[in-house]
């Protein structure tokens, strides 16, 4: 098994049939690479305005997000890649999924 940050790269890809058991896998997984409130919750673009400490705040949770992205991008089936393939954010693709 091949070995990413101390995760196997096996695990469960979702195919429409298994969402249950991929959804709660995708969870740990999210939780584990701390990126699972970004997937459920998203995050707020920059404003014009915006200070120094919120840029970097807001590249750091768009470092968040393409991580969880390619996570889920990863982890479906050809299928459903399709569905979320145009996709730029995690939530968004995760709420497609859900449905």
């Amino acid at each position: 098994m091949a070995n990413n940050g101390g995760f196997g790269t096996n695990i469960l890809v979702l195919d429409g049939k298994n969402w249950e058991r991929g959804s709660a896998l995708m969870k740990s997984l999210f939780g584990a690479q701390d990126v699972l409130e970004l997937v459920e919750n998203g995050y707020e673009d920059l404003t014009a305005n915006a200070t120094d400490v919120q840029r970097a705040a807001f590249k750091e949770q768009k470092k968040k997000d393409c991580k969880a992205l390619f996570y889920i991008q990863q982890n479906v089936d050809s299928n459903h890649f399709e569905r979320i393939s145009k996709i730029t954010r995690s939530k968004e693709a995760c709420d497609i999924l859900a449905k």
